[in-house]
C-alpha cells in the first residue's frame, strides 16, 4: 500500500544490501528529528511475503521519491495474533543511533589500556572539520579496528561553521558532543544510507522561510505555540582550581521578553587549566552553550498538508527553516521534528514541530527572541484589551 508522494519502504540486510520493497503494510510511523535519533514503526500482516525479512540485524530504508527520509536498523519485532497469521509490528531507529551508542575516547586511535588521559581537546578547528574528526577517529575509517564501523564513510568536508575550542572529558557521549558543537555553529548532521554504505554528513540547514510557507486554510490544518521561561540568563563559568589558580568569568544574555532578576547557572570547567593559552576560548564556548540551551523556549507545533507545490521530504525536511501562519503573524524557525503517519483508515498525515531552545541555525538567538517577542506581545494585548 504505497503512500501518496512516492514514499517507499525497502528492507536491507546487515551488510546494507537492499532485499526488496515492503509494498503492503497497514501502518507506518516515521519520526524524523533534527540532530537527534529518529525512529520508525511499521505494521504488516505476519503472513506477508516480506515479513520473514523484518528481523533484528536487517533494517529499513524509507524514501520520499529519490530522497532518503530515514534509514536504520530494526530493533524490536513484535507479533500479535489476529486474522490470518496475525500482525507483525516492527520498531526501529535511524542510523544516528550509532552516534548515541559511542563514547569519545581521549586517545581514540590507541589501545584500551592507553586511555589514560583525563581529557582531550579541540583547539581552533572549523566546526565541521572538528565534527568529522570526532566521528572518523572514534568509529569511522580512521578508528582502530575494534571500534571501526566498516561501512561508515564521511561526506566531503565543506568547512562549515566557525572555529571551535572545546575540552572533552573522557568518554563523553559522541552524539552529545556533536550536538553541542552543532548548536553553537548553526549546523546540522546526520547518518544516512548512501548506496551500499552509511555516510556521516554535516550541512548548513536551508533557509526556506520565503518559499516554504504554511497558511491556515491552504496547507495548514492546525497550529499551536507555547513559551517557557528561560533557565539561564547568566552563566558563571569557573576554570581551574584543582591544579591551577581558579578563574571566574560571568556571561550575561538578557531576555527582553522576560524582564526581571537574572537566572544564574554555574558552569563547571574546573578541569580546564586556567593557565592554558586557550582557557578564555574554552570558557566562552562553555558559556555560549549554556546560555543557548537555557534560553527561553518557543515551540510551535503544526499539522501541515502536503500539496503539489510543497511536500515534506521533497521540498523541505527537518533542520530547514520554514514559515507558519499563527493568527495574524508569520513565525519563522527551524523544523525540529516531523512525525509522519500513514494507515489505511486515516491516510497520510505529517505533524511538524518548529523552534525550541535547541534550534541550531546560525541566527537562532535573534529569531528565537523575535518569535517569543511576538507571542508575548500578542498575549499582553489580549490581557489588556478592555471588554466591549
Amino acid at each position: 500500500m504505497p503512500i501518496p508522494g512516492a514514499v517507499t519502504v525497502q528492507v536491507r540486510d546487515q551488510n546494507l544490501a537492499l532485499l526488496g520493497v515492503v509494498s503492503d503494510f497497514t501502518e507506518l510511523n516515521v519520526i524524523s528529528r533534527f540532530n537527534a535519533v529518529g525512529a520508525f514503526v511499521l505494521k504488516i500482516a505476519a503472513g506477508d511475503e516480506m515479513a520473514d525479512l523484518l528481523i533484528p540485524g536487517n533494517g529499513l530504508v524509507i524514501r520520499r521519491d529519490s530522497k532518503v527520509l530515514m534509514s536504520g536498523p530494526i530493533r524490536e519485532p513484535n507479533w500479535d495474533s489476529g486474522p490470518g497469521k496475525g500482525t507483525l509490528t516492527i520498531n526501529g531507529v535511524d542510523d544516528m543511533a550509532l552516534l548515541a551508542g559511542t563514547t569519545c575516547w581521549p586517545n581514540p586511535t590507541a589501545a584500551d589500556s592507553a586511555q589514560t588521559d583525563p581529557v582531550s581537546k579541540i583547539s581552533g578547528v572549523v566546526a565541521e572539520t572538528a565534527m568529522r574528526a570526532l566521528v572518523n577517529l572514534n568509529i569511522g575509517p580512521g578508528a582502530q579496528a575494534s571500534r571501526k564501523i566498516s561501512n561508515l564513510t564521511l561526506a566531503t568536508d565543506g568547512l562549515h561553521g566557525a572555529a571551535v575550542t572545546k575540552q572533552l572529558n573522557q568518554f563523553d557521549s559522541l552524539l552529545t558532543v556533536l550536538q553541542d558543537i552543532a548548536k553553537t555553529a548553526g549546523l546540522g548532521f546526520r547518518i544516512v544510507q548512501v548506496g551500499s554504505n552509511l555516510q556521516f554528513q554535516v550541512y548548513e540547514p536551508a533557509d526556506l522561510s520565503a518559499t516554504a510557507k504554511f497558511l491556515s486554510g491552504v496547507n495548514l490544518t492546525s497550529a499551536s505555540y507555547s513559551v517557557t521561561y528561560p533557565t539561564c540568563t547568566k552563566a558563571v563559568v569557573v576554570a581551574g582550581g584543582e591544579t591551577s589558580a581558579r578563574k571566574v568569568k560571568v556571561y550575561t544574555r538578557a531576555d527582553a521578553a522576560f524582564p526581571g532578576p537574572w537566572i544564574e547557572q554555574f558552569i563547571d570547567k574546573t578541569d580546564v587549566d586556567s593557565t592554558a593559552a586557550d582557557v578564555t576560548a574554552q570558557m566562552d564556548q562553555a558559556a555560549d552553550e549554556a546560555l543557548t540551551t537555557g534560553a527561553a523556549q518557543a515551540n510551535l507545533t503544526m499539522t501541515p498538508i502536503d500539496t503539489p507545490l510543497l511536500q515534506f521530504g521533497r521540498d523541505y525536511t527537518v533542520g530547514d527553516q520554514v514559515s507558519c501562519q499563527v493568527r495574524d503573524d508569520f513565525i519563522s524557525d527551524v523544523v525540529r521534528e516531523v512525525n509522519i503517519q500513514f494507515d489505511a483508515q486515516n491516510g497520510y498525515t505529517a505533524t511538524a514541530s518548529i523552534g525550541s531552545s535547541d534550534a541550531t541555525d546560525n541566527n537562532f538567538a535573534a529569531k528565537s527572541d523575535a518569535l517569543i517577542g511576538k507571542i508575548i506581545n500578542r498575549l499582553r494585548r489580549v490581557e489588556t484589551r478592555k471588554p466591549s
